[in-house]
């Protein structure tokens, strides 16, 4: 069978997806990406090809602009609130209304050369994210199942969202005005199955149609460093931080400065991986620390006593394959979601706020290391992800689905 994936534009969406790319293809499927250009490089270095569409539309521009008008409507971050419900009710509704509006953009720029491909390249089945609005229209318009991919911990706020149960008469205006044009008619739930790689511990809401499968960490590709070719003979402290939008307010410290300084002079080995645009607010480091931009997080993480992450999905995910204990420093409402799951199992230590205490981080990695609960329930949480369905069995899955309907 043929199988089009639909990422979100950003690499940290699509890399959950790599596994089950990957097992498709091995099993002898065909496998094509169709994206925005922003995610072009990591689906190529993935092994994976890909149709390029949408180009007309920065989404990850329009989230980010959806988070800038916050703060300049309420002078507070994402990480200030804690909490979406601290938000005010109407400051919160245009928020949601903006990204919403972010991703209708991104759907209604992709359409039309989704569907001209799509149309020629005839897909049996599409692999969407659960929250690029394009995957349930495509599947609308070719009369193919749509199979969802998760990527981490969901909120209960997704049911509000197009295509996971939110009544059509909710959605944006323009979102339907796209599916008019189409010829489709909108569906509450669009997706015939939910492939999750959450360990079932983390759950945080019930998706339609789930099917759990482990969480297999890639996070790129690269060529493995000669340090990291064998054992520290110390504890190994990681550092992960992917995400400078959320960092911080003009005038205030980054989150990745105030955790290097924290953890200066610790009896461990300290590697800070972290992408570029995030390297720059990190200014200078002191002697001895390690800073890594593009080191793929499933290279370090195998090797560390303890992470320092930012809770995002892929990141917290990784390091919980890994059977690593984590100190989590949340700066939006979804990081703290996925942080209060892996905290509430033991997994790991949960700081709240957008700025921190380098003290109190200080004294939460010095707890990682020298207390064994943190080690032993993130062994736990390893194994349970381990012991769920593969991502070649979730391949059978989808086949045996998709030939059924034939």
């Amino acid at each position: 069978m043929r199988v089009l994936f639909i990422p979100l534009a950003a690499a940290s969406h699509y890399y959950p997806m790599v596994p089950l790319a990957w097992a498709l293809r091995a099993a002898g499927h065909e496998v094509c990406v169709a994206a925005q250009p922003a995610v072009a490089d990591a689906v190529v270095r993935s092994g994976m090809q890909i149709c390029p569409v949408g180009a007309s539309f920065d989404l990850l521009g329009g989230l980010g602009e959806a988070q800038q008008e916050l703060r300049r409507e309420t002078g507070r971050s994402l990480a200030g609130f804690g909490e979406m419900t601290a938000i005010p009710e109407d400051v919160r509704r245009r928020f949601v209304a903006a990204r919403n509006a972010a991703h209708t953009g991104a759907a209604a720029a992709m359409a039309g050369e989704l569907v001209a491909f799509a149309g020629h390249w005839r897909p049996d089945v599409i692999v969407g994210d659960v929250v690029a609005l394009a995957g349930p229209l495509l599947a609308g318009v070719l009369d193919v199942p749509l199979v969802y991919q998760a990527w981490g911990p969901q909120l209960p706020a997704m049911a509000r969202f197009p295509g996971h149960g939110a009544p059509v008469e909710t959605w944006p205006a323009e979102l339907r005005a796209l599916y008019e044009r189409f010829g489709v008619t909108p569906r509450a739930v669009a997706g015939t199955l939910t492939v999750d790689p959450c360990p079932p511990s983390l759950h945080v809401h019930e998706l339609p149609h789930r099917l759990v499968t482990r969480f297999v960490p890639y996070n790129g590709s690269a060529v493995i460093p000669d340090w990291l070719r064998t054992p520290p003979r110390r504890p190994r402290v990681g550092v992960s931080w992917s995400v400078s939008n959320f960092a911080h307010l003009a005038g205030q410290k980054a989150p990745l400065a105030t955790v290097v300084e924290a953890l200066d002079g610790l009896d461990a080995d300290l590697v800070v991986t972290a992408a570029a645009q995030d390297r720059e607010h990190l200014g200078p480091v002191p002697a001895g620390v390690r800073v890594e931009e593009g080191l793929p997080l499933h290279l370090l993480a195998a090797t560390c006593s303890a992470v320092v992450d930012h809770a995002g999905a892929g990141t917290m995910l990784t390091v919980a394959a890994a059977g690593v204990p984590q100190l989590m420093l949340p700066q939006e409402p979804g990081q703290l979601r996925n942080a209060e799951t892996v905290a509430a199992v033991g997994a790991g230590i949960l700081i709240r706020g957008p700025q921190t205490d380098p003290a109190r981080i200080r004294t939460a990695v010095e707890d990682l290391l020298t207390e064994g609960h943190w080690s032993e329930a993130a062994r736990k949480l390893r194994d349970e992800n381990a012991a769920q369905t593969t991502p070649a069995q979730a391949a059978r899955v989808i086949a045996d689905m998709v030939a059924a309907r034939t």
